[in-house]
């Protein structure tokens, strides 16, 4: 499971991490990396947000879904307090009452096994990269993975999404709740517009970003503008289409 590509999607996450990037979207590259690094069902990053956990990016295998109940309770949330691994092996194993509810649910949504990793900075715990798999969590996973990705979470989220360094981990988060949702707003546009499926809306989005010179980021949030100023007019809106002239790649030093 920890093959060639899972390491060349590492070292892509970690040179990104010393460049202007957008913050919300690594997120999901992290989180994806963690699904095809586990052979995973779903893979998940949950945030703390005061005494509530959100879940602000995730992969999954085809339409696989689940609760959202998963995201923010049991392991995840001791996790992401306790700043610890907890994990539940076999969802359908007896014998153990703890997160008995959290058990049921899962199997309800055929999740057979869930790991959550930690993400801490500077002692404080952030929140929780969890691991969902389709069967229990065997022996053949590459654990250290795990703990490898919510450590990159920590570090894009103390090191920024913009131009200065941030140096407040929680001013990070609420960063990453408030783009996780204008993402999510604009996909939902997209997906309304063009009869996409969700995650089709999302690449679609990512691409226009590419072809417009904006991260994902600062299109959703143009495209919610818009969307907010006249939403009748939002298909003849230049940024629901590709430019007709692409805009020039990025020089490194503009």
């Amino acid at each position: 499971m920890n093959t060639t590509p899972t390491r060349l999607a590492l070292a892509d996450i970690t040179a990104t991490l010393v460049t202007r990037f957008d913050l919300p979207a690594l997120l999901e590259r992290i989180a994806g990396t963690a699904l095809t690094g586990f052979d995973a069902h779903i893979a998940v990053i949950s945030l703390l947000d005061g005494d509530a956990l959100h879940a602000v990016a995730t992969a999954s295998v085809g339409s696989a879904a689940a609760d959202e109940r998963l995201f923010t309770s049991g392991p995840v949330r001791t996790s992401a307090r306790e700043t610890a691994v907890a994990m539940i092996g076999d969802a359908s194993a007896a014998g153990t009452s703890r997160w008995e509810q959290y058990r049921a649910l899962a199997e309800e949504s055929g999740v057979g096994a869930v790991r959550a990793y930690p993400i801490v900075a500077l002692g404080v715990g952030l929140g929780a990269l969890a691991v969902y798999t389709a069967e229990p969590w065997g022996t053949q996973r590459p654990d250290e993975l795990g703990q490898m990705l919510a450590d990159l979470t920590a570090l894009a989220l103390t090191t920024g999404a913009s131009e200065m360094r941030r140096v407040d981990a929680s001013a990070a988060v609420q960063a990453v709740l408030s783009g996780a949702a204008t993402i999510s707003g604009a996909t939902g546009v997209l997906a309304e517009f063009f009869d996409d499926t969700t995650a089709a809306a999302r690449t679609r989005l990512s691409r226009l970003a590419r072809a417009h010179g904006t991260t994902d980021s600062e299109h959703a949030a143009a495209i919610i503008a818009a969307q907010n100023v006249a939403p009748a007019d939002i298909g003849s809106s230049e940024l629901i289409h590709r430019p007709t002239n692409l805009v020039p790649p990025r020089r490194f030093d503009s």
